[in-house]
C-alpha cells in the first residue's frame, strides 16, 4: 500500500508532521530577546505554509535553502489565524527521490486543449504581417517546448506548470472581446496579449519549486521578449514600421507603471487595454486560488493573502445554502 502523504491543505493545529516539502523561501531573522530564528515558506502542490525554527537555526538553515526539498519534523500551530509548523529537524531529500509533480501543481486545464485554443487565436488574426509573426514565434520548437509547461510567475499568479499558457489564453480571449467592444485594433491586441509574457519562458524554470534563471535575474522577461520579437520581425520582409512600433510598445508597457517595473507607461488604447486585462486576469485568478486553497473548510473567509493584501470572502451565491 502506498504511503499516505500529509498534504499542506490537510494540515490542522496539533498535527505532528514528518513529511517532505519544497522550500520556497528561507530567512534568518533576529529574535526580540536576542539570538536568531529561521522563517521558512514550505510548499507542495496543494499550497504553502510558514515554518519556524527556534532551535538549531544554523544547522537547519544550512539544509533548508530555497529550491530544495526537505523532510521536516515538527508540530502544526495556529498563530494570528494562520497555520505554521514549528520545526524540530530537517534533512535534505536526495534529487533522485524527488517527484516534482508533488511540489508544483499543474493547470487543471489540459495543456493540449490550451495550445489548440492559442493556435486558434492566431488563425483568426486577419493582419497577414502579425499572423505570420505569431506563427513564426509559436512554431519555434524551443518556444513550443518551453511555453507549454512554463509558469506565469514564481508566486504572484498562475504560479504552476502550464500557468503561462493558461493565463495567456485567458487574457487574450478577454482582451480580444473588449477590443471589439471599444472598437480597437483586435489583431494588434491579440498579438500583444499572446506575446506580453513570452519572456517568462526564459525567466523562470521548473523544478521542485519555481525559480528564476540567471538570465531572469539579470535581464528580466520584458527585455528578453522584446529582443526576441524584434529579432523575429527582422526576419520578415516588409513588416510595417508602425505595426512594429506599436506592438513593441505594448510589450514594454504592459506592467503599466514605472513602479511595477514597466519601462514605458501605456500610451495607446491597445497598450492600456493589455495592461488592464493582464492585471485583471492575475487578480481574479489570485482570488479564486485563495478560495480554492481553503479546501473543504466551511469558514467564510480565507487566510490573509499577502499577494492581494486582504482576506477573501469565500461564500458564493451559487453554493448550496448551509
Amino acid at each position: 500500500m502506498a504511503e499516505t502523504r500529509l498534504w499542506i491543505k490537510d494540515l490542522r493545529p496539533g498535527n505532528e508532521v514528518s513529511e517532505s516539502y519544497a522550500v520556497r523561501s528561507a530567512d534568518v531573522r533576529k529574535r526580540r530577546g536576542g539570538g536568531n530564528y529561521l522563517a521558512l515558506t514550505l510548499a507542495d502542490r496543494t499550497g504553502q505554509v510558514a515554518g519556524l525554527v527556534w532551535e538549531g537555526v544554523d544547522r537547519i538553515a544550512s539544509v533548508c535553502r530555497p529550491g530544495r526539498v526537505v523532510r521536516i519534523k515538527g508540530q502544526v500551530q495556529r498563530y494570528n489565524q494562520r497555520l505554521q509548523i514549528v520545526i524540530r529537524s530537517a534533512e535534505l531529500v536526495p534529487q533522485e527521490k524527488i517527484d516534482e509533480s508533488v511540489y508544483v501543481r499543474a493547470s487543471e486545464i489540459d495543456p493540449n486543449l490550451l495550445w489548440e485554443r492559442l493556435m486558434g487565436l492566431i488563425e483568426h488574426v486577419s493582419d497577414e504581417h502579425l499572423r505570420q509573426l505569431l506563427y513564426r514565434i509559436f512554431q519555434d520548437p524551443d518556444v513550443v517546448q518551453r511555453f507549454r509547461i512554463a509558469p506565469a510567475a514564481r508566486s504572484m499568479h498562475h504560479a504552476f506548470r502550464s500557468g503561462l499558457l493558461e493565463h495567456t489564453v485567458s487574457m487574450t480571449t478577454a482582451a480580444k472581446t473588449l477590443a471589439g467592444h471599444y472598437r480597437l485594433n483586435q489583431d494588434l491586441v491579440t498579438a500583444g496579449a499572446l506575446l506580453h509574457d513570452l519572456g517568462k519562458i526564459w525567466e523562470l524554470e521548473l523544478g521542485p519549486s519555481i525559480e528564476y534563471t540567471d538570465d531572469g535575474r539579470l535581464l528580466g522577461h520584458l527585455p528578453m521578449e522584446v529582443l526576441y520579437v524584434e529579432k523575429k520581425i527582422g526576419e520578415l520582409a516588409s513588416f510595417p514600421h508602425e505595426t512594429r512600433r506599436q506592438l513593441l510598445h505594448i510589450l514594454l508597457a504592459h506592467h503599466g507603471e514605472y513602479a511595477f517595473g514597466s519601462p514605458r507607461r501605456p500610451k495607446t488604447p491597445e497598450a492600456l487595454l493589455i495592461h488592464m486585462i493582464d492585471n485583471l486576469d492575475a487578480k481574479i485568478s489570485g482570488m479564486l486560488q485563495a478560495i480554492h486553497d481553503g479546501g473543504e473548510t466551511q469558514e467564510a473567509w480565507t487566510a490573509y493573502s499577502p499577494i492581494l493584501e486582504r482576506y477573501i470572502y469565500r461564500r458564493r451565491l451559487d453554493d448550496e445554502d448551509e
